[in-house]
């Protein structure tokens, strides 16, 4: 074991990070690869550091370099002048024994002065806030799943209710070939459209429904269906509780059209 006491921090653990991130001189590996058998600490920051990183690589996006781009780099590099150095003369050999011997440097003392640790220290914080960020997006990710989810189930909880009122019409409406596409709840004040096998629409379409009541098909409400969607809850009012024939139609563009285009679902109150 290293001696390290709990709570502190490994002397060691800036390498520790460094070793994780391959960026450590031959002789800093050697000491490292010593280290890290004795040493849970440095194991579990070598194992963190890996972990971000993998992170953070997988979540940048692959960018492709324009067309011809190396060739107009070359091009322009081809025309910058270079300066010339002009030749010197070799200098006069200096005899051996009137060299004089390094001294030798410490590996503390090259960590403390040299640029390469004051990189691998920035290294070491910058690794650690991506840490907490990417641990952030997680969270993020988690907390809006669980309140999509919530949102989800309450407006599905909100139908039923919806759907239990014995004052609420139900009409199943099926696609042309016969199968159920969704169900519409009418009351007098709300309606719902359950959707069953109701395709996303585009970003630049809209589902619109209908009422057939009448010799002419009437524009009632509108409504957009996401992937993950299960019940949308439209616009209503006691007029459009008054028809008892209902039609679904996907349209294009995000305004109510005179006349349905295209139907994708029909049905009428009493077959749910």
């Amino acid at each position: 074991m290293t001696g390290e006491r709990r709570g502190e921090r490994c002397p060691q653990e800036e390498l520790a990070v460094g070793w994780a991130m391959h960026s450590l001189e031959p002789d800093e590996e050697a000491r490292v690869r010593d280290h890290l058998p004795g040493c849970a600490q440095c194991r579990e920051t070598v194992r963190a550091t890996e972990e971000v990183t993998a992170a953070l690589g997988g979540s940048v996006r692959q960018y492709d370099p324009p067309t011809g781009l190396k060739s107009r780099l070359m091009a322009e590099v081809e025309r910058t002048p270079q300066e010339r150095v002009a030749p010197t003369r070799p200098a006069a050999p200096i005899p051996s024994e009137s060299v004089p011997e390094p001294a030798p440097v410490r590996l503390d003392e090259r960590r403390k002065n040299g640029i390469g640790r004051r990189l691998l220290a920035a290294a070491a914080v910058v690794v650690a806030l991506a840490a907490v960020g990417v641990a952030g997006v997680r969270f993020n990710q988690l907390d809006d799943r669980i309140s999509a989810e919530e949102q989800r189930n309450s407006r599905l909880n909100k139908a039923l209710e919806l759907a239990a009122n014995p004052e609420t019409n139900r009409a199943v409406l099926r696609s042309p070939s016969g199968d159920p596409v969704a169900i519409m709840l009418s009351s007098d004040a709300e309606a719902a459209v359950m959707e069953m096998k109701l395709a996303p629409n585009a970003a630049d379409q809209t589902y619109v429904v209908w009422g057939k009541s009448t010799p002419e098909a009437v524009p009632l409400t509108m409504f957009t269906v996401q992937p993950d969607s299960t019940v949308q809850f439209v616009n209503w009012s006691n007029a459009a509780h008054q028809h008892q024939v209902f039609a679904i139609s996907l349209e294009p563009g995000t305004t109510m059209p005179a006349t349905p285009s295209d139907v994708v679902a029909f049905g009428q109150v009493g077959n749910a």
